[in-house]
């Protein structure tokens, strides 16, 4: 790939050097004035227009081309990654709030039973149930606590790094810590857009 740009460089350098050698050999006046050296200027004009456009169509614009393509490539795994780490927090949510709801309509259930069976035995087996399932649904509910706040913690530091990576691309600078960190804060909840 390296030698079709050196081979053009020398092509160029061979053009500037015969062109001086003949301005050299002309009229002694500016070869850009005179009328009768017009046409060979324009079909220089033309092959060196051709040449550097030839350079730039086969390797400047493929690279810069690549550069952009693997960047949206990037931009978009680190989304997709957002996207997943959301989806699961829904789920763990989602469980959470059958995993309540089957616990509450188990405790109904038992009550009912046992309001039937015997009303004093029933009473202190249901308080001792409700105890028991209040703090599993307690500690369930820390538990579920927990690790939504850890993944809202990760969303965070991800939101953060996909800021300040998008934002120094896009700058050329790095991103000011506190402003990123406040609109990262009131974007996850939901304060701004």
């Amino acid at each position: 790939m390296r030698k079709p740009v050196y081979g053009a460089f020398a092509g160029l350098a061979a053009l500037v050097a015969s062109g001086t050698a003949m301005a050299k050999e002309g009229s002694g006046g500016m070869p850009q004035l005179d009328y009768h050296l017009f046409a060979p200027q324009l079909v220089w004009l033309a092959i060196a227009f051709v040449a550097l456009y030839l350079v730039m169509a086969r390797l400047a614009v493929p690279a810069i081309a690549d550069t952009l393509a693997k960047r949206q490539a990037k931009i978009q795994g680190d989304l997709d990654a957002a996207e997943k780490a959301n989806e699961e927090t829904r789920a763990l949510v989602a469980a959470y709030e059958k995993r309540l709801a089957d616990a509450r309509e188990e405790a109904r259930r038992l009550t009912r039973e046992r309001g039937e069976a015997d009303g004093a035995a029933a009473t202190a087996r249901f308080n001792e149930l409700h105890d028991r399932l209040a703090k599993q649904i307690s500690d369930a509910e820390k538990r579920i606590a927990a690790q939504r706040d850890d993944v809202m913690v990760g969303l965070a530091h991800m939101a953060s790094d996909i800021g300040q990576d998008v934002y120094a691309k896009i700058a050329g600078q790095a991103a000011d810590q506190g402003a990123l960190a406040g609109k990262i804060t009131a974007a996850i909840t939901g304060g701004g857009r």
